[in-house]
């Protein structure tokens, strides 16, 4: 078995922006980094535990807060709370939901008759 140096990578820092009717929400995102200590530095990571994607060797974290330094990322990022629908596939979500409905009363009606021929 061959164990080589590992490279350490330090994070970097991204401001996520969040725009509702009736609050402004900050967050910081730390992302790329090899230790899995590499945020605790910050005071704004202190509440927060850096998590990593299984497959990946890299860390990711987030916390709540503005005070969000700017070293390595690309700045400010904003995200919407909510997601637009499309009419198109809220009809199909019904029309499937109806189809599993009048399957089931179905199936709950021919054991019902079956039970039935079968006392008689």
């Amino acid at each position: 078995m061959i164990v080589g140096t590992r490279d350490k990578h330090e994070p970097s820092y991204y401001t996520l922006n969040s725009k509702s009717n009736e609050r402004n929400y900050t967050a910081c995102l730390a992302t790329d980094f090899s230790a899995h200590n590499a945020t605790d530095s910050e005071t704004l990571f202190n509440g927060t535990e850096a998590t990593r994607v299984n497959g990946d060797s890299y860390y990711s974290q987030v916390a709540l807060g503005d005070k969000c330094k700017n070293d390595g990322g690309s700045g400010k990022c904003t995200a919407d709370l909510y997601f637009d629908t499309d009419p198109k596939i809220n009809f199909l979500s019904l029309t499937i939901l109806g189809l599993r409905i009048l399957f089931l009363k179905t199936i709950v009606f021919n054991v019902l008759m079956t039970l039935r021929l079968w006392m008689s």
